[in-house]
């Protein structure tokens, strides 16, 4: 049976409830030091960054940071989504528990792979004990960072067989296809129509993975 390979962040946890604020927090902080000119950031903008590397944000955001900035930027912001993830700040989409469950219980291997950083990852298994849906929880830090295509292979070889890949970004799909896989693309989540082109199946709303996944695999 194929198994499914997950993508997090606007896939299944509505991560723009807790990034948006945790952003504008790191960029007022520049601001007050006069790094960076006073603006509000718009929720249309914050999607856009939502799962790349935390490094490509703020190199769209502010071209030329100075790198120590840069990495202080990034912890910052992983601090204040940890705030409020342990606050209570974060969500799963709606129907996306009963989604899991269901999958599960038909018996199919079900992995996650975020290109989050492992505190993060971690911090979301406490709150929403991730760990009884899936058979193993992977971050991108945990493979140095490196591009989801690259990771696939070694997850691919650990669980024994192929998976379908299911997320809302151009990396996932590339994960994908690199790996001669099938890919699901949430078009709910925080990628364009044309991140996901090429798709074996959209999915439109939350509501719909069970259903969706049921059928590709």
């Amino acid at each position: 049976m194929t198994g499914l390979l997950f993508d997090y962040d606007g896939t299944l946890h509505e991560s723009l409830r807790i990034y948006a604020p945790a952003m504008q927090a790191a960029y007022d902080r520049l601001v007050d030091r006069g790094l960076a000119p006073p603006r509000r950031l718009t929720d249309r903008e914050v999607r856009t960054w939502i799962g790349l590397p935390p490094e490509a944000a703020w190199e769209q955001l502010l071209p030329g940071l100075p790198e120590a900035e840069k990495r202080r930027a990034i912890e910052q912001v992983g601090t204040g989504m940890l705030f409020r993830i342990e606050g209570g700040g974060a969500q799963l989409y709606p129907g996306v528990p009963e989604a899991l469950s269901a999958l599960k219980q038909s018996g199919r291997r079900m992995v996650l792979l975020s290109s989050c950083p492992r505190s993060y990852l971690d911090a979301h298994d406490r709150f929403f004990h991730l760990s009884r849906y899936f058979d193993g929880l992977f971050c991108g830090e945990d493979f140095g960072y490196q591009p989801k295509y690259r990771i696939v292979p070694a997850l691919m070889e650990r669980y024994g067989g192929p998976f379908l890949v299911v997320g809302d970004r151009a990396a996932d799909r590339e994960a994908a296809e690199r790996n001669h896989l099938r890919f699901a693309g949430c078009l709910y989540g925080y990628g364009s129509a044309e991140e996901l082109a090429g798709a074996d199946a959209l999915v439109h709303t939350p509501q719909e993975l069970q259903r969706v996944l049921s059928l590709l695999c």
